[in-house]
Protein backbone atom coordinates (compact mmCIF):
# COMPACT_ATOMS: atom_id res chain seq x y z
CA UNK A 1 0.00 0.00 0.00
CA UNK A 2 1.61 3.35 -0.49
CA UNK A 3 2.11 5.60 2.04
CA UNK A 4 1.68 9.48 1.02
CA UNK A 5 3.42 11.99 2.60
CA UNK A 6 2.34 14.16 5.08
CA UNK A 7 2.38 17.62 3.53
CA UNK A 8 3.70 20.52 6.43
CA UNK A 9 0.88 22.58 7.28
CA UNK A 10 1.57 26.29 6.36
CA UNK A 11 -0.12 29.47 7.74
CA UNK A 12 -2.02 31.43 5.08
CA UNK A 13 -3.40 34.69 5.31
CA UNK A 14 -6.38 36.63 3.74
CA UNK A 15 -8.46 39.41 4.29
CA UNK A 16 -12.08 40.27 3.40
CA UNK A 17 -14.81 43.04 3.74
CA UNK A 18 -18.17 42.95 3.73
CA UNK A 19 -19.38 46.36 2.74
CA UNK A 20 -23.18 45.75 2.11
CA UNK A 21 -25.88 43.81 3.76
CA UNK A 22 -28.21 41.55 1.53
CA UNK A 23 -31.14 40.82 3.70
CA UNK A 24 -33.03 38.33 4.83
CA UNK A 25 -32.25 34.62 4.17
CA UNK A 26 -34.34 31.63 5.91
CA UNK A 27 -33.39 29.36 2.82
CA UNK A 28 -30.38 26.70 2.71
CA UNK A 29 -28.12 29.17 -0.19
CA UNK A 30 -26.67 31.56 2.02
CA UNK A 31 -24.08 34.33 1.26
CA UNK A 32 -21.83 36.49 3.54
CA UNK A 33 -23.89 39.10 4.24
CA UNK A 34 -27.18 37.51 4.86
CA UNK A 35 -28.99 37.78 7.60
CA UNK A 36 -30.67 34.43 9.75
CA UNK A 37 -33.17 36.98 11.40
CA UNK A 38 -33.67 40.82 11.45
CA UNK A 39 -35.87 43.37 13.43
CA UNK A 40 -36.81 46.50 12.37
CA UNK A 41 -33.78 47.16 9.99
CA UNK A 42 -33.90 48.64 6.38
CA UNK A 43 -32.04 48.76 3.25
CA UNK A 44 -33.12 52.38 2.16
CA UNK A 45 -29.17 53.07 2.54
CA UNK A 46 -28.10 50.46 0.61
CA UNK A 47 -25.13 48.97 0.37
CA UNK A 48 -25.40 49.50 4.40
CA UNK A 49 -27.43 48.47 6.90
CA UNK A 50 -29.67 50.40 8.95
CA UNK A 51 -32.66 50.74 11.31
CA UNK A 52 -35.52 51.67 9.85
CA UNK A 53 -37.42 55.57 10.38
CA UNK A 54 -40.04 55.87 13.05
CA UNK A 55 -43.65 55.26 12.96
CA UNK A 56 -46.25 57.57 13.52
CA UNK A 57 -49.69 56.69 15.17
CA UNK A 58 -52.70 58.48 13.53
CA UNK A 59 -54.37 59.27 16.62
CA UNK A 60 -57.32 60.65 14.91
CA UNK A 61 -58.43 56.67 13.83
CA UNK A 62 -59.01 54.07 16.20
CA UNK A 63 -61.27 50.92 15.70
CA UNK A 64 -60.61 50.98 11.90
CA UNK A 65 -61.68 47.77 9.87
CA UNK A 66 -61.01 49.01 6.21
CA UNK A 67 -58.30 51.45 4.90
CA UNK A 68 -57.78 53.60 1.60
CA UNK A 69 -56.47 56.54 -0.08
CA UNK A 70 -58.18 58.74 -2.95
CA UNK A 71 -56.92 62.02 -2.20
CA UNK A 72 -57.18 61.88 1.50
CA UNK A 73 -57.19 58.93 3.70
CA UNK A 74 -60.56 56.72 4.00
CA UNK A 75 -61.24 54.99 6.84
CA UNK A 76 -64.57 52.39 7.55
CA UNK A 77 -65.43 53.10 11.78
CA UNK A 78 -67.52 50.71 12.56
CA UNK A 79 -70.43 51.50 10.52
CA UNK A 80 -69.02 55.00 9.53
CA UNK A 81 -66.69 56.40 6.52
CA UNK A 82 -64.32 58.56 6.73
CA UNK A 83 -63.00 60.91 4.30
CA UNK A 84 -59.83 62.62 5.99
CA UNK A 85 -61.15 61.99 9.12
CA UNK A 86 -64.80 63.44 9.06
CA UNK A 87 -67.77 61.13 8.65
CA UNK A 88 -69.00 61.52 5.01
CA UNK A 89 -72.06 58.46 5.47
CA UNK A 90 -72.62 54.72 6.55
CA UNK A 91 -71.66 51.46 5.05
CA UNK A 92 -71.83 47.93 7.08
CA UNK A 93 -68.76 46.88 9.32
CA UNK A 94 -65.56 44.86 8.48
CA UNK A 95 -63.26 44.90 6.11
CA UNK A 96 -63.40 46.24 1.97
CA UNK A 97 -62.24 46.56 -1.48
CA UNK A 98 -62.03 49.78 -2.79
CA UNK A 99 -61.84 50.80 -6.73
CA UNK A 100 -61.85 54.44 -7.76
CA UNK A 101 -63.86 54.98 -11.19
CA UNK A 102 -63.79 58.97 -11.93
CA UNK A 103 -64.90 60.59 -8.71
CA UNK A 104 -66.69 57.47 -7.76
CA UNK A 105 -65.21 55.59 -4.92
CA UNK A 106 -67.00 52.48 -4.93
CA UNK A 107 -67.17 50.39 -1.55
CA UNK A 108 -67.23 46.50 -1.86
CA UNK A 109 -68.98 44.46 -1.17
CA UNK A 110 -72.08 47.14 0.06
CA UNK A 111 -72.40 48.25 -3.72
CA UNK A 112 -72.36 52.07 -2.99
CA UNK A 113 -69.96 54.42 -3.85
CA UNK A 114 -68.72 57.60 -2.19
CA UNK A 115 -68.93 60.80 -4.16
CA UNK A 116 -65.35 62.53 -3.43
CA UNK A 117 -67.13 65.96 -4.91
CA UNK A 118 -70.03 66.03 -2.88
CA UNK A 119 -68.66 63.47 -0.31
CA UNK A 120 -71.80 61.57 0.05
CA UNK A 121 -72.51 57.93 -0.18
CA UNK A 122 -74.68 56.86 -2.64
CA UNK A 123 -75.63 53.30 -3.96
CA UNK A 124 -75.01 51.52 -7.21
CA UNK A 125 -77.99 49.86 -7.60
CA UNK A 126 -81.56 50.70 -7.89
CA UNK A 127 -84.97 49.81 -8.10
CA UNK A 128 -88.71 51.12 -8.55
CA UNK A 129 -91.71 48.95 -7.51
CA UNK A 130 -94.86 50.27 -9.44
CA UNK A 131 -98.47 49.06 -9.24
CA UNK A 132 -99.42 50.00 -12.86
CA UNK A 133 -97.12 50.25 -15.75
CA UNK A 134 -98.46 51.72 -19.04
CA UNK A 135 -96.54 50.86 -21.86
CA UNK A 136 -96.01 52.54 -25.21
CA UNK A 137 -93.55 51.31 -27.92
CA UNK A 138 -90.72 53.14 -26.46
CA UNK A 139 -92.02 54.87 -23.00
CA UNK A 140 -93.42 53.54 -20.03
CA UNK A 141 -95.36 55.70 -17.54
CA UNK A 142 -95.50 54.27 -13.89
CA UNK A 143 -97.84 54.78 -10.79
CA UNK A 144 -96.91 53.91 -7.30
CA UNK A 145 -93.15 53.44 -7.84
CA UNK A 146 -91.94 57.06 -6.29
CA UNK A 147 -90.13 60.42 -8.61
CA UNK A 148 -88.13 58.52 -10.95
CA UNK A 149 -85.75 60.93 -11.07
CA UNK A 150 -84.30 60.23 -7.39
CA UNK A 151 -83.30 56.57 -8.62
CA UNK A 152 -83.03 56.57 -12.38
CA UNK A 153 -80.58 58.62 -15.15
CA UNK A 154 -80.67 58.62 -18.89
CA UNK A 155 -78.01 56.18 -19.64
CA UNK A 156 -79.04 53.33 -17.40
CA UNK A 157 -79.48 50.22 -17.90
CA UNK A 158 -82.93 48.92 -16.32
CA UNK A 159 -84.40 45.22 -16.19
CA UNK A 160 -87.75 45.13 -15.74
CA UNK A 161 -89.93 42.10 -14.39
CA UNK A 162 -92.99 41.36 -13.26
CA UNK A 163 -94.95 41.89 -16.47
CA UNK A 164 -97.67 39.26 -17.20
CA UNK A 165 -99.88 40.39 -19.83
CA UNK A 166 -97.11 41.36 -21.85
CA UNK A 167 -94.00 38.59 -20.85
CA UNK A 168 -92.07 40.08 -23.80
CA UNK A 169 -91.51 43.46 -21.72
CA UNK A 170 -89.42 41.48 -19.38
CA UNK A 171 -86.51 42.43 -20.26
CA UNK A 172 -83.48 45.01 -20.56
CA UNK A 173 -83.38 48.41 -21.57
CA UNK A 174 -81.48 51.74 -21.71
CA UNK A 175 -82.53 54.72 -20.51
CA UNK A 176 -82.85 57.66 -22.45
CA UNK A 177 -84.99 60.17 -20.79
CA UNK A 178 -86.59 60.06 -17.37
CA UNK A 179 -89.08 62.13 -15.38
CA UNK A 180 -90.91 61.96 -12.14
CA UNK A 181 -93.17 58.88 -13.73
CA UNK A 182 -92.08 57.97 -17.07
CA UNK A 183 -88.96 56.20 -18.89
CA UNK A 184 -88.30 56.84 -22.17
CA UNK A 185 -86.18 54.27 -23.72
CA UNK A 186 -83.50 54.75 -26.20
CA UNK A 187 -84.64 52.55 -29.16
CA UNK A 188 -88.21 53.35 -30.90
CA UNK A 189 -89.92 49.61 -30.75
CA UNK A 190 -88.42 48.44 -26.87
CA UNK A 191 -91.98 47.42 -25.59
CA UNK A 192 -94.93 45.79 -26.98
CA UNK A 193 -98.19 48.34 -25.91
CA UNK A 194 -100.20 47.19 -22.86
CA UNK A 195 -100.78 47.96 -19.69
CA UNK A 196 -99.31 45.90 -16.75
CA UNK A 197 -100.98 45.66 -12.56
CA UNK A 198 -99.67 44.18 -9.92
CA UNK A 199 -96.24 44.49 -9.04
CA UNK A 200 -93.57 45.33 -11.58
CA UNK A 201 -90.10 46.21 -10.67
CA UNK A 202 -87.39 48.57 -12.42
CA UNK A 203 -83.64 47.83 -11.18
CA UNK A 204 -80.81 48.86 -12.07
CA UNK A 205 -78.81 46.08 -11.23
CA UNK A 206 -75.20 45.32 -9.98
CA UNK A 207 -74.07 41.67 -10.15
CA UNK A 208 -72.65 39.99 -7.41
CA UNK A 209 -68.74 40.13 -7.34
CA UNK A 210 -66.07 38.37 -5.30
CA UNK A 211 -63.14 41.03 -6.16
CA UNK A 212 -63.27 44.44 -7.77
CA UNK A 213 -60.57 46.21 -9.73
CA UNK A 214 -60.72 49.53 -11.74
CA UNK A 215 -59.19 49.69 -15.06
CA UNK A 216 -59.47 52.39 -17.67
CA UNK A 217 -62.52 54.19 -16.12
CA UNK A 218 -64.57 51.42 -15.70
CA UNK A 219 -65.09 49.14 -12.30
CA UNK A 220 -64.13 45.15 -13.36
CA UNK A 221 -64.84 42.17 -11.37
CA UNK A 222 -65.81 38.68 -11.18
CA UNK A 223 -67.36 36.07 -9.70
CA UNK A 224 -66.93 32.93 -8.27
CA UNK A 225 -70.79 31.50 -8.33
CA UNK A 226 -71.08 32.74 -12.36
CA UNK A 227 -67.32 32.04 -13.50
CA UNK A 228 -68.03 35.54 -15.07
CA UNK A 229 -66.26 38.66 -15.69
CA UNK A 230 -67.96 41.96 -15.83
CA UNK A 231 -66.97 45.37 -16.61
CA UNK A 232 -69.37 48.50 -15.78
CA UNK A 233 -70.68 51.22 -18.38
CA UNK A 234 -67.57 53.39 -19.60
CA UNK A 235 -66.89 56.08 -16.24
CA UNK A 236 -70.00 54.59 -14.53
CA UNK A 237 -69.81 52.02 -11.83
CA UNK A 238 -73.51 51.79 -11.47
CA UNK A 239 -74.58 49.98 -14.75
CA UNK A 240 -73.97 46.47 -15.77
CA UNK A 241 -76.60 46.10 -18.21
CA UNK A 242 -75.97 48.46 -21.03
CA UNK A 243 -75.93 46.46 -24.14
CA UNK A 244 -76.44 48.96 -27.01
CA UNK A 245 -73.21 47.96 -29.34
CA UNK A 246 -71.35 51.32 -28.35
CA UNK A 247 -67.82 51.43 -27.53
CA UNK A 248 -69.09 52.77 -23.82
CA UNK A 249 -71.64 49.62 -23.37
CA UNK A 250 -71.31 47.47 -20.08
CA UNK A 251 -69.20 43.80 -20.83
CA UNK A 252 -69.93 40.37 -19.33
CA UNK A 253 -67.73 37.40 -20.43
CA UNK A 254 -68.04 33.41 -18.54
CA UNK A 255 -64.91 31.82 -18.17
CA UNK A 256 -64.71 27.78 -18.13
CA UNK A 257 -61.46 27.14 -16.75
CA UNK A 258 -61.28 25.00 -13.10
CA UNK A 259 -61.35 26.83 -10.18
CA UNK A 260 -62.50 29.82 -7.62
CA UNK A 261 -60.99 33.47 -8.70
CA UNK A 262 -58.56 34.55 -6.40
CA UNK A 263 -58.22 38.21 -7.32
CA UNK A 264 -58.04 40.80 -10.02
CA UNK A 265 -56.23 43.81 -11.34
CA UNK A 266 -55.15 46.53 -13.09
CA UNK A 267 -51.55 46.21 -14.78
CA UNK A 268 -51.05 48.71 -17.56
CA UNK A 269 -53.54 48.59 -20.37
CA UNK A 270 -54.40 44.93 -19.28
CA UNK A 271 -56.70 43.45 -16.21
CA UNK A 272 -55.83 40.41 -14.99
CA UNK A 273 -57.98 38.14 -13.40
CA UNK A 274 -56.42 35.55 -11.21
CA UNK A 275 -56.99 32.16 -10.05
CA UNK A 276 -54.24 29.77 -7.81
CA UNK A 277 -53.31 28.34 -11.14
CA UNK A 278 -54.35 30.85 -14.09
CA UNK A 279 -54.02 34.23 -15.53
CA UNK A 280 -56.94 35.34 -17.70
CA UNK A 281 -55.54 38.79 -19.28
CA UNK A 282 -58.18 40.63 -20.36
CA UNK A 283 -56.89 43.27 -23.68
CA UNK A 284 -58.78 45.72 -25.39
CA UNK A 285 -60.04 49.15 -25.06
CA UNK A 286 -63.88 48.75 -25.25
CA UNK A 287 -66.16 45.62 -25.48
CA UNK A 288 -66.16 44.76 -29.60
CA UNK A 289 -62.22 45.05 -29.36
CA UNK A 290 -61.85 43.04 -25.84
CA UNK A 291 -59.82 39.60 -25.98
CA UNK A 292 -59.39 37.34 -22.91
CA UNK A 293 -56.19 35.38 -23.02
CA UNK A 294 -55.57 32.27 -20.48
CA UNK A 295 -52.45 31.34 -19.07
CA UNK A 296 -51.31 28.60 -17.16
CA UNK A 297 -48.92 30.18 -14.54
CA UNK A 298 -48.03 30.20 -10.62
CA UNK A 299 -51.49 32.61 -9.66
CA UNK A 300 -52.58 34.38 -7.04
CA UNK A 301 -52.68 32.46 -3.27
CA UNK A 302 -56.51 32.02 -2.17
CA UNK A 303 -57.28 34.63 0.91
CA UNK A 304 -53.96 37.18 -0.78
CA UNK A 305 -55.60 39.57 -3.38
CA UNK A 306 -54.66 42.82 -0.96
CA UNK A 307 -51.15 41.27 -1.22
CA UNK A 308 -51.05 42.72 -5.17
CA UNK A 309 -49.34 45.84 -5.65
CA UNK A 310 -47.94 48.04 -8.55
CA UNK A 311 -44.51 49.63 -8.70
CA UNK A 312 -43.10 50.72 -11.69
CA UNK A 313 -45.07 48.98 -13.85
CA UNK A 314 -44.65 45.33 -11.88
CA UNK A 315 -46.66 43.93 -10.32
CA UNK A 316 -45.95 42.03 -6.55
CA UNK A 317 -48.62 39.88 -5.22
CA UNK A 318 -48.32 35.94 -3.30
CA UNK A 319 -48.68 32.73 -5.01
CA UNK A 320 -48.49 29.17 -4.10
CA UNK A 321 -44.70 29.02 -3.32
CA UNK A 322 -44.02 32.69 -2.45
CA UNK A 323 -43.99 35.75 -3.41
CA UNK A 324 -43.72 36.59 -7.91
CA UNK A 325 -43.15 39.64 -9.80
CA UNK A 326 -44.90 40.00 -12.93
CA UNK A 327 -44.48 42.36 -15.80
CA UNK A 328 -46.53 40.93 -18.41
CA UNK A 329 -43.90 37.63 -19.08
CA UNK A 330 -43.90 34.85 -17.03
CA UNK A 331 -43.80 35.40 -13.06
CA UNK A 332 -41.04 35.53 -11.16
CA UNK A 333 -40.10 34.21 -7.95
CA UNK A 334 -39.09 36.94 -5.75
CA UNK A 335 -38.57 34.95 -2.47
CA UNK A 336 -36.47 32.30 -3.13
CA UNK A 337 -34.56 33.33 0.51
CA UNK A 338 -37.36 32.42 2.67
CA UNK A 339 -36.64 28.72 2.34
CA UNK A 340 -39.53 26.35 3.13
CA UNK A 341 -41.50 29.35 5.00
CA UNK A 342 -44.75 29.91 3.61
CA UNK A 343 -46.97 33.41 3.67
CA UNK A 344 -50.67 33.24 3.40
CA UNK A 345 -53.49 35.87 4.42
CA UNK A 346 -51.13 38.66 3.45
CA UNK A 347 -51.75 42.31 2.70
CA UNK A 348 -49.38 44.26 0.65
CA UNK A 349 -48.62 48.21 0.46
CA UNK A 350 -46.26 50.27 -1.47
CA UNK A 351 -44.45 53.56 -1.25
CA UNK A 352 -43.23 53.74 -5.16
CA UNK A 353 -40.21 51.99 -3.70
CA UNK A 354 -40.35 49.58 -1.74
CA UNK A 355 -43.07 46.79 -1.72
CA UNK A 356 -44.82 46.32 2.19
CA UNK A 357 -45.79 42.78 2.54
CA UNK A 358 -47.79 41.32 5.99
CA UNK A 359 -49.05 37.73 6.30
CA UNK A 360 -48.72 34.86 8.52
CA UNK A 361 -46.27 31.76 8.26
CA UNK A 362 -47.50 28.23 8.43
CA UNK A 363 -46.60 28.57 12.43
CA UNK A 364 -48.68 30.94 12.99
CA UNK A 365 -46.66 33.82 13.05
CA UNK A 366 -47.34 36.68 11.35
CA UNK A 367 -44.51 38.86 9.57
CA UNK A 368 -44.32 42.48 7.91
CA UNK A 369 -41.73 42.25 5.37
CA UNK A 370 -40.50 44.67 3.07
CA UNK A 371 -38.91 44.41 -0.36
CA UNK A 372 -36.40 46.77 -1.66
CA UNK A 373 -37.17 47.17 -5.29
CA UNK A 374 -33.89 48.84 -6.28
CA UNK A 375 -31.33 46.54 -4.49
CA UNK A 376 -33.53 43.56 -4.51
CA UNK A 377 -33.33 42.66 -1.02
CA UNK A 378 -35.96 41.77 1.60
CA UNK A 379 -35.84 42.66 5.71
CA UNK A 380 -38.19 41.60 8.25
CA UNK A 381 -39.06 44.36 10.21
CA UNK A 382 -41.64 43.27 12.71
CA UNK A 383 -44.16 40.57 13.48
CA UNK A 384 -47.17 43.11 13.30
CA UNK A 385 -50.46 41.93 11.20
CA UNK A 386 -51.62 45.03 8.70
CA UNK A 387 -55.22 44.49 7.51
CA UNK A 388 -54.87 47.34 4.76
CA UNK A 389 -52.33 50.20 3.54
CA UNK A 390 -52.99 53.14 1.50
CA UNK A 391 -50.51 55.11 -0.02
CA UNK A 392 -50.63 59.28 -0.57
CA UNK A 393 -48.03 60.54 -2.48
CA UNK A 394 -44.54 59.12 -0.93
CA UNK A 395 -46.27 58.57 2.40
CA UNK A 396 -47.79 55.10 3.23
CA UNK A 397 -50.23 54.21 5.58
CA UNK A 398 -51.01 50.84 7.23
CA UNK A 399 -53.63 49.62 9.78
CA UNK A 400 -52.96 46.71 12.09
CA UNK A 401 -55.00 44.42 13.79
CA UNK A 402 -55.60 46.07 16.43
CA UNK A 403 -57.81 49.22 13.80
CA UNK A 404 -54.97 51.29 14.46
CA UNK A 405 -53.99 53.50 11.83
CA UNK A 406 -49.94 54.35 11.27
CA UNK A 407 -47.37 56.11 9.12
CA UNK A 408 -45.23 53.37 7.90
CA UNK A 409 -41.99 56.42 7.90
CA UNK A 410 -42.51 59.31 9.03
CA UNK A 411 -38.58 60.20 7.99
CA UNK A 412 -37.43 60.89 11.53
CA UNK A 413 -34.93 58.18 13.73
CA UNK A 414 -36.80 56.58 16.52
CA UNK A 415 -34.93 56.86 19.59
CA UNK A 416 -36.31 54.15 21.16
CA UNK A 417 -36.20 51.54 18.29
CA UNK A 418 -35.19 47.88 19.52
CA UNK A 419 -33.54 46.08 16.97
CA UNK A 420 -31.78 42.87 15.81
CA UNK A 421 -29.76 41.94 13.50
CA UNK A 422 -28.16 38.20 13.44
CA UNK A 423 -25.94 37.35 10.32
CA UNK A 424 -26.11 33.93 9.04
CA UNK A 425 -23.00 32.16 9.67
CA UNK A 426 -19.68 32.73 7.95
CA UNK A 427 -17.37 29.91 6.63
CA UNK A 428 -13.93 30.36 5.20
CA UNK A 429 -13.45 28.59 2.18
CA UNK A 430 -9.98 27.43 2.55
CA UNK A 431 -9.40 24.28 5.20
CA UNK A 432 -8.53 24.68 8.71
CA UNK A 433 -9.58 26.14 12.21
CA UNK A 434 -9.31 29.87 11.54
CA UNK A 435 -8.01 32.46 14.42
CA UNK A 436 -9.51 35.86 13.68
CA UNK A 437 -6.98 38.20 14.10
CA UNK A 438 -9.39 41.09 13.59
CA UNK A 439 -13.27 41.54 13.00
CA UNK A 440 -13.61 44.73 12.96
CA UNK A 441 -17.23 46.68 12.86
CA UNK A 442 -17.34 50.45 11.31
CA UNK A 443 -21.00 52.23 12.56
CA UNK A 444 -22.90 55.39 12.52
CA UNK A 445 -23.93 55.42 16.70
CA UNK A 446 -25.27 58.16 17.30
CA UNK A 447 -25.31 59.41 20.92
CA UNK A 448 -28.04 58.14 23.24
CA UNK A 449 -27.92 54.91 21.07
CA UNK A 450 -26.43 51.64 21.80
CA UNK A 451 -25.38 48.37 20.48
CA UNK A 452 -24.91 45.00 22.36
CA UNK A 453 -22.72 42.19 20.11
CA UNK A 454 -22.93 38.42 20.38
CA UNK A 455 -21.17 35.69 18.66
CA UNK A 456 -21.39 31.82 18.31
CA UNK A 457 -18.71 30.25 17.37
CA UNK A 458 -19.05 26.20 15.68
CA UNK A 459 -22.48 25.84 16.90
CA UNK A 460 -22.42 26.65 20.56
CA UNK A 461 -23.93 29.12 22.99
CA UNK A 462 -24.24 32.25 22.02
CA UNK A 463 -21.62 34.80 24.04
CA UNK A 464 -21.79 38.13 24.44
CA UNK A 465 -18.94 39.78 23.80
CA UNK A 466 -19.31 43.68 25.26
CA UNK A 467 -21.73 46.53 24.75
CA UNK A 468 -20.78 50.12 22.62
CA UNK A 469 -22.38 53.28 23.26
CA UNK A 470 -23.09 55.84 20.84
CA UNK A 471 -21.14 58.70 20.65
CA UNK A 472 -21.11 62.24 18.72
CA UNK A 473 -18.58 61.26 16.44
CA UNK A 474 -19.39 60.05 13.10
CA UNK A 475 -18.18 56.62 12.53
CA UNK A 476 -17.47 54.40 15.50
CA UNK A 477 -15.01 51.78 14.61
CA UNK A 478 -15.74 48.40 17.08
CA UNK A 479 -13.08 45.73 17.42
CA UNK A 480 -14.38 42.68 17.96
CA UNK A 481 -12.87 39.52 19.73
CA UNK A 482 -13.67 35.70 18.70
CA UNK A 483 -12.03 32.62 19.51
CA UNK A 484 -10.48 29.95 17.04
CA UNK A 485 -12.81 28.35 15.15
CA UNK A 486 -14.22 26.96 11.99
CA UNK A 487 -17.31 29.60 11.40
CA UNK A 488 -18.73 32.10 13.59
CA UNK A 489 -22.10 34.03 13.72
CA UNK A 490 -22.52 37.48 15.03
CA UNK A 491 -25.54 39.11 16.21
CA UNK A 492 -26.31 42.67 16.81
CA UNK A 493 -28.65 44.15 19.02
CA UNK A 494 -29.50 47.58 20.39
CA UNK A 495 -31.67 50.60 21.00
CA UNK A 496 -31.93 53.82 19.03
CA UNK A 497 -30.56 54.76 15.32
CA UNK A 498 -27.31 53.06 14.01
CA UNK A 499 -26.02 52.19 10.58
CA UNK A 500 -23.07 49.29 9.79
CA UNK A 501 -21.44 50.55 7.39
CA UNK A 502 -18.71 47.99 6.54
CA UNK A 503 -18.14 44.66 8.92
CA UNK A 504 -14.05 43.91 8.00
CA UNK A 505 -12.45 40.32 8.94
CA UNK A 506 -8.78 39.27 8.74
CA UNK A 507 -7.76 35.63 9.68
CA UNK A 508 -5.03 33.10 9.46
CA UNK A 509 -5.33 29.67 9.02
CA UNK A 510 -3.66 27.04 10.47
CA UNK A 511 -4.35 22.63 10.48
CA UNK A 512 -7.55 21.16 11.99
CA UNK A 513 -6.00 20.18 15.45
Amino acid sequence: MLTLPRMKTETQKGQREIVQMRGINWGDQLQDGDLADSLNVSARRFPYLSTRKARGKITEYSGVTALTSWGKLVAVQGTNLLYDGAVVGTVTAGEKQFAAVNTRLVIWPDKVYLDTKELTVKPLAASAEATTAVFTANTVTLTGAGDLTDKFSAGDGLKITGCTVNEGNNKTFVVKAVTETVLTATTDEAFTAGTETGTITFAREVPDMDFICESENRLWGCSNEEQTIYASALGDPSNFNVFEGLSTDSYALAVGTDGDFTGCCKLSSSVLFWKENVLHKMLGSYPAEYQLYQYTVEGLRRGCHKSMQVINEVLFYVGLHGVYAYSGNAPSLISANFGEREISEAAGGNDGDSYYLSGVDQDGVWHLLVYETRSSLWVHEDNLECIDFARLGRELYFLDADGDVWQAATGDDDPDIQWLAQYTPFYETIEGRKTYSKLLLRLELPKGSYLVLSVRTDGGPWRQIGQVKGSSVDVTRVRVPITRCDKFELKMEGKGPCTVLSFLRELSVGSEV
